[in-house]
């Protein structure tokens, strides 16, 4: 039976892991790469891998290096994320790109794709690299629509359902199924759990949006409405853009660099996106939740439990 300090110990394994795994010829690079591990960050993605395992045999040699490695892949999406956008800062710490410059975060981004791959190589049947790089292909199929789709005042939410499928949702569900399948789970626990991971990453990225608009900076990790800024329409605004507030809304983000957003919270608020979005939130978790409750009893449960609740505590 483990005890309540057990995910703490094998995520201490996973930061000593990820300090180790990106030493780099470049002290620069190695000092950028050494800050942004240490700025923070939720760390949820390794930390359902590490549970999915426990519906297994665990073994903390074998798993924590996975976890590792799928960190290190969300790592390398943010820092291009990051180049993207032109930010500045994330969770209050310069960005690689703002600290190295553009060509070098890119190619810190490819590197630490490479670290994750060498990891998971040392452990991955063919199977699991064929089920890896769908999702990694997934997620820039996904980044893709939402580039192409900036500014785009037609986007309905089947369209943003999708592209947070990708974006989000498929590492959630990756992460969780590789934990389950190196532990040797049957294919019916690691479906359900597959699924928990997905509805958990629908809702992560759901309440995401939701606290764009409503939380603060330093929750955030990165300056509010910085998505409506960039043309990129999250679930409130495309609510309030099919209601009777479309044409404020429409006026509302032509005017969101002279008013900082003001006249667009107010259209979100009034027109009930951002209620409508907290109640699709919600079924998401829900469905977590019936899921989880046909799982074994056990410390997984319980902990996967404690994560899907998480999500309604994020103050959204």
């Amino acid at each position: 039976m483990k005890n309540k300090d057990f995910l703490a110990v094998e995520l201490s394994k996973v930061e000593e892991h990820l300090l180790k795994t990106l030493k780099t010829r470049s002290k620069m690079v190695e000092e950028s790469l050494e800050r942004f591990i240490k700025s923070g960050g939720k760390r949820l993605r390794p930390t359902l891998t590490i549970i999915g395992a426990t519906f297994g045999e665990y073994k903390s040699e074998v798993v924590v290096p996975l976890a590792t490695s799928i960190e290190i892949i969300h790592m390398a999406t943010l820092i291009h994320d990051d180049i993207v956008d032109d930010a500045e800062t994330r969770r209050g710490t310069r960005t690689v790109q703002s600290t190295l410059g553009k060509n070098t975060a890119v190619y810190c981004g490819d590197f630490l794709f490479t670290r994750a791959f060498m990891l998971i190589a040392d452990m991955a049947e063919i199977d699991m690299m064929k089920d890896l790089s769908k999702a990694i292909a997934f997620i820039c199929d996904s980044e893709i629509d939402q580039n192409e789709q900036r500014y785009d005042q037609t986007v309905d939410v089947r369209k943003y359902l999708k592209r947070i499928a990708g974006k989000t949702a498929a590492l959630f569900s990756l992460s969780i199924a590789v934990g389950a399948h190196k532990a040797g789970c049957d294919k019916k626990i690691t479906s359900k759990l597959t699924n928990i991971g997905k509805n958990i990453g629908m809702a992560f990225q759901i309440v995401d949006d939701i606290l764009d608009f409503t939380g603060n900076e330093k929750t955030v990790g990165k300056p509010l409405l910085s998505d409506a800024k960039q043309g990129i329409f999250t679930l409130p605004i495309i609510y309030s853009l099919n209601s009777s507030y479309r044409e404020e809304t429409i006026k509302a983000i032509e005017m969101i660099k002279d008013d900082g957003g003001e006249r667009l919270m107010h259209c979100v608020i009034n027109s009930g996106g951002l209620e409508r979005t907290k109640g699709l939130a919600r079924k998401f978790i829900k469905k977590a939740l019936k899921i989880k409750d046909t799982l074994p009893d056990g410390y997984g449960k319980e902990a996967i439990t404690e994560i899907i609740e998480r999500q309604l505590d994020r103050k959204f």
